[in-house]
């Protein structure tokens, strides 16, 4: 077919339509070409007439020439996907023969293949850092994990150059540890090649790519690798812009553009071997913390076989940690577990119900206690020598049982006592109490009948006589109270002791009706004590507020708690010294005449016994003639 051959209305058709097409005739020479074709063929204007491989020499011996000549042979359309050198694009062809020649259409699908592809090559990248992982976690030496990695780039990204470089953060220096595809003579010494791409990627984490570095303003000092061929590279920081540890460069021979997939690809390989030689470092750290620790230590896998034992383990069984290592662990819970297979089954109660188990197990004379932790899919074991804490504790229980038997005697010994106490009590409350009544009763019978013949001396000792008896009446009613206090059952109950305060102060003004003393209550003060026992607390130290205030002007006491939680009662009355305040609280102990102050001497004692049993402390403070406070707690 001729261009002026077709017509007019076609050839109208076939320049609008968004394929390329062109025609040959039966000499295959080019007879038609619309103008789509002519842009992605890039053709010359005097295309026509000329023979189509003389036009587009780089179809020879390609799947274009080999398809327009199945079509014409057999005179049947085909289609097919092809690159075209020329164009630098892939075409979709469709090819329609006929005897005078030949139509074909095509389109371009570069973007379709190429997506293909990437999702091909994804695919391809993905298997590959999941084969890498697996063999680092097989047990692969580190070095060796650095040339699977660079083997790696070689075929996923057909990279001529590959360096490894591992990075010395004191100085700040990178040094090639590993290095592929550098010719000998090379201008760049792979040794000290340009830091420009490492200085990029460890000081902002990121990857440096380029194209061409002819033309890229951040590759000035990589120019120099023109000598050697290299056009584009990829470099990627291995580690953290916080912990960096080395950087893997893949050097190219073209120019190239650099898809996203392969550059996180770069990545994803550096992430790994950063990750493998943390997890290296970390598993060097603490190999060094179990062998350094006391214990003898073994790690099992999920089939109970040993992985890990440290010198202490294998020092136990008298065998090399090499030897130990793949055996099973029954080989040894054997020789221990005579009778049962108890070790053994521990071991697998832990691996089984993934929790923490600790027990004891008696072997060649000695006491061992083996602490198991399930981890990953396996377990750890620790095993301690605690023969001295066993003994130790033997003999703590044999000193505890020693000190119940103590308990017990003196419980009944302190029983007998009491019973003892409660007789004496008995004693002074009835046997002690009847002379002293006869004494006050005769002397005031005879003061009665005869008091009219006595002079005022006699009298006076008569006086004196009913006093004594009277005084020591009082004594033995404070000295039972105070043993009353010591044996009294206690009760913790809420007591309001703000109520309490106000009920004593009142009973003491109606007592005492003629004194006129200012008592100040802190309202919401709250207590928790045996009721009855702290209001003889109460009564105590508010009684002897009142007391001591007599002869001051204007009397003043007060009832609180300060700031650090301490109940008081306060007066501004006689005071006392401090150097006799360790005295205050004994019993009989008075800082004042009885003829200056009435008071047994037994009141404080016992408001002291009192405190004591709550778990509480009592203290006092005051001045002589500046009044005096009782600090309490319960």
């Amino acid at each position: 077919m001729a261009d002026a051959a077709l017509r007019p209305d076609l050839s109208l058709v076939l320049e609008r339509i968004t394929d390329g097409f062109f025609a040959l005739d039966a000499q295959w020479r080019i007879s038609y070409m619309n103008a789509q074709a002519r842009k992605l063929l890039h053709a010359r204007q005097d295309i026509i007439g000329e023979f189509w491989l003389d036009a587009f020499p780089k179809a020879r011996g390609r799947l274009f020439e080999r398809e327009y000549h199945r079509a014409m042979r057999d005179q049947r359309p085909v289609q097919f996907v092809e690159y075209s050198e020329t164009a630098e694009l892939w075409f979709e062809v469709k090819a329609y023969p006929s005897p005078d020649g030949l139509s074909v259409y095509f389109r371009d699908v570069t973007s379709r293949i190429e997506a293909q592809r990437e999702v091909e090559r994804t695919t391809r990248r993905q298997q590959a850092l999941i084969d890498f992982g697996r063999a680092a976690l097989a047990g692969a030496t580190y070095d060796q994990t650095l040339l699977d990695a660079i083997e790696l780039l070689r075929e996923i990204l057909d990279a001529n150059v590959i360096d490894l470089y591992q990075y010395d953060r004191s100085s700040g220096a990178f040094a090639v540890v590993h290095s592929m595809g550098w010719e000998s003579g090379a201008v760049v010494d792979p040794a000290a090649p340009p830091l420009e791409h490492l200085d990029y990627v460890v000081r902002t984490g990121e990857p440096f790519v380029c194209s061409d570095l002819r033309i890229d303003p951040r590759a000035r000092s990589l120019r120099a690798l023109e000598h050697c061929g290299v056009l584009s590279c990829v470099a990627t920081l291995i580690g953290t812009v916080h912990a960096p540890q080395g950087a893997i460069v893949t050097y190219h021979l073209r120019t190239r553009t650099f898809s996203v997939g392969d550059v996180r690809f770069v990545q994803s390989l550096s992430q790994s071997i950063a990750e493998f030689s943390s997890a290296v470092e970390s598993n060097r750290l603490m190999s060094e913390v179990l062998e350094s620790i006391n214990d003898a230590f073994v790690a099992l896998d999920g089939d109970l076989h040993i992985t890990y034992v440290n010198h202490r383990m294998a020092e136990f069984w008298g065998l090399s940690a090499a030897a130990m290592v793949g055996t099973p662990l029954s080989a040894y819970t054997a020789r221990f577990d005579s009778e049962d297979s108890r070790a053994l089954n521990f071991f697998k109660e832990a691996l089984r119900d993934r929790r923490a188990l600790t027990f004891e197990h008696f072997y060649r004379g000695r006491w061992h206690e083996i602490r198991l932790y399930p981890f990953g899919g396996g377990v750890a074991g620790y095993v301690r020598d605690i023969t001295a804490r066993r003994t130790e504790q033997e003999r703590v229980l044999e000193l505890n049982a020693e000190l119940e038997r103590r308990v017990d005697e003196r419980t009944k010994q302190l029983e007998i006592a009491n019973k003892e106490l409660e007789s004496f009590s008995y004693s002074v409350s009835h046997d002690l109490r009847a002379p002293l009544r006869a004494i006050d009763g005769f002397s005031q019978a005879f003061l009665e009948d005869y008091g009219d013949g006595l002079d005022r001396r006699a009298q006076g000792y008569l006086d004196r006589v009913r006093r004594a008896a009277q005084r020591m009446a009082d004594l033995i009613d404070a000295l039972l109270q105070l043993a009353k206090v010591a044996r009294a059952p206690m009760a913790h109950v809420p007591v309001d002791l703000s109520a309490l305060a106000a009920a004593v102060a009142a009973d003491l003004g109606e007592s005492d009706p003629r004194r006129m003393v200012e008592v100040t209550i802190q309202p919401g003060l709250e207590a928790s004590g045996e009721p009855h026992l702290i209001q003889i607390v109460v009564a105590n130290l508010l009684g002897n507020a009142w007391k001591f205030t007599r002869h001051t002007e204007h009397p003043q006491v007060w009832v609180g708690k300060n700031s650090e939680g301490e109940f008081y009662v306060r007066d501004n009355g006689a005071g006392f010294d401090m150097s006799y305040a360790s005295k205050l609280f004994g019993a009989f102990a008075r800082l004042h005449s009885a003829d200056e102050y009435e008071g047994t001497g037994i009141g404080l004692a016992t408001v002291a016994r009192i405190i004591h049993r709550h778990g509480g402390n009592i203290r006092a403070e005051g001045a002589v003639g500046q009044g005096a406070t009782f600090y309490f707690t319960l």
